[in-house]
């Protein structure tokens, strides 16, 4: 699974209803299972421009990757790692790694960068 974006099932705060809910978000696997939860990366639509990382968000054209089947440009947000319970992966959207390596490659060179930064700065 590692490599591979999934379909998956994540809480968020709807602030209109004041309430937690959830939605369905596309997820990259980069490592996994580990105790039943899989550590992910988000790829997102960001509407906002304003909101997108330079550094460490990776731009996906739907036109350049159609095998990862994204309807929108999205990022992947390597700077947004978290971990998902394998129970809420719920449909393999596409295959990163096998289709498109060298943007694979690259989406990890900056999570490495960001993670190195994150221990340099905690020291």
């Amino acid at each position: 699974m590692i490599g591979k974006i999934y379909s998956s099932v994540t809480p968020f705060y709807d602030s209109k209803k004041g309430m937690n809910s959830f939605k369905r978000r596309p997820v990259l696997i980069i490592n996994g299972p580990r105790n039943n939860d899989y550590t992910v990366l988000p790829v997102s639509t960001v509407t906002h421009t304003e909101h997108i990382d330079s550094e460490y968000d990776v731009r996906v054209e739907p036109d350049k990757y159609p095998k990862l089947n994204l309807n929108r440009i999205s990022y992947i947000r390597t700077h947004k790692q978290t971990t998902v319970h394998r129970a809420s992966l719920t449909k393999e959207i596409g295959d990163l790694k096998a289709e498109y390596e060298d943007l694979y490659l690259s989406v990890l060179e900056k999570l490495e960068s960001f993670n190195k930064m994150v221990v340099e700065n905690a020291l």
